[in-house]
């Protein structure tokens, strides 16, 4: 213990501890009140966050049974076409090859920046 402590501690000797007679615990009873208000509020917005997702799924549903098929049929295509560009050593065209990983590269995209928005917005 340094000198400075040991005057502390002879100083405030005969004094009540906590000296503030009950302020301590009303400090603490208010700050756990915000606590559990921002904790209700965090849980309220997740519900919240949910439910609008759930609504937009639910709402794009119709959208995805129309064209979903389609969509899919198409990817898979140019999937195809881009792997039987590339499997094809001796005539190789570039031509093809990029129309065909055209989609499966918006596809990429579409997905690392949907994880890019997901991250920026938990930090």
């Amino acid at each position: 213990m340094t000198d400075f402590n040991a005057t502390l501690t002879r100083a405030f000797a005969e004094a009540h501890e906590p000296a503030d007679d009950g302020f301590v615990r009303r400090v603490a009873h208010r700050i756990e009140r915000r606590e559990k208000a921002a904790l209700w509020l965090l849980s309220a917005q997740g519900v919240g966050i949910a439910a609008a997702a759930a609504a937009i799924v639910y709402g794009l549903m119709p959208l995805f049974g129309v064209f979903g098929p389609e969509l899919l049929a198409d990817a898979g295509l140019e999937v195809a076409r881009a792997h039987g560009a590339l499997t094809q050593a001796s005539s190789i065209n570039l031509t093809t090859m990029a129309a065909g990983l055209t989609q499966v590269l918006f596809a990429v995209g579409a997905l690392a920046g949907g994880a890019l928005v997901y991250r920026t917005s938990q930090q």
